[in-house]
């Protein structure tokens, strides 16, 4: 399995805010799988911030703390919605403290497409754990797009995404789609072996 940076990690989630939950692999029960965490380098946050146009100055290790804090309350909260489910207190909490420091040290301004937003300094060490707090109160603000909100049941995946098709199952058809499509096959071919003559025997019954 090939080893994701901030630069490389693929971006499925059709948000910022659920990408950085994304910036990692989770396990059923919400445990990251480590090997696919791309914010473990001290200056993995402030790489993955420049990929998204985000990156303010670096923020050390405390500031990386606290937005992997955020990225876990993220997951929690977003995975918890895609299954109808209403999200922890802790979580929501870690959000609303990002988000009300983030409106404190922003600046609202005219974006690109006409509509009001905040903006922070290059020089604001926050930067990234800011426009990722705003982005997912954004989000979940708005219904439309909550409503095709869902969670890959890949195995050890646990990406969320916004569904836009209408039809999308899986973060990625060529990775988990593609999986579980694998695994299928072969409990299907050792199902046929079993019940084939001179297939393997079935475990005896005491």
């Amino acid at each position: 399995m090939v080893t994701p940076t901030p630069e490389t990690i693929k971006l499925q989630g059709g948000s910022l805010s659920l990408d950085f939950a994304n910036s990692t692999d989770w396990t059923e029960d919400q445990a990251i799988v480590e090997t696919q965490d791309v914010l473990l380098e001290p200056d993995s946050l402030e790489r993955w911030g420049e990929r998204m146009g985000i990156a303010g100055r670096p923020g050390g290790a405390d500031e990386l703390e606290l937005a992997r804090g955020l990225r876990s309350a993220l997951h929690a909260i977003f995975s918890a919605l895609a299954r109808g489910q209403e999200p922890d207190q802790f979580s929501l909490s870690r959000l609303r403290f990002a988000y009300a420091q983030a409106v404190a040290a922003g600046t609202l301004v005219r974006q690109a497409d006409g509509d009001f937003g905040l903006e922070w300094s290059r020089e604001e060490t926050r930067r990234v754990r800011f426009a990722v707090a705003a982005d997912a109160v954004a989000l979940l603000a708005d219904p439309a797009r909550m409503a095709r909100l869902h969670r890959c049941p890949g195995r050890d995946c646990g990406w969320v995404f916004l569904d836009t098709s209408g039809r999308r199952r899986w973060c990625s058809m060529q990775s988990c789609g593609s999986r579980e499509k694998m695994r299928r096959m072969y409990a299907r071919k050792r199902a046929a072996a079993v019940r084939a003559p001179g297939g393997p025997a079935e475990p005896a019954t005491g």
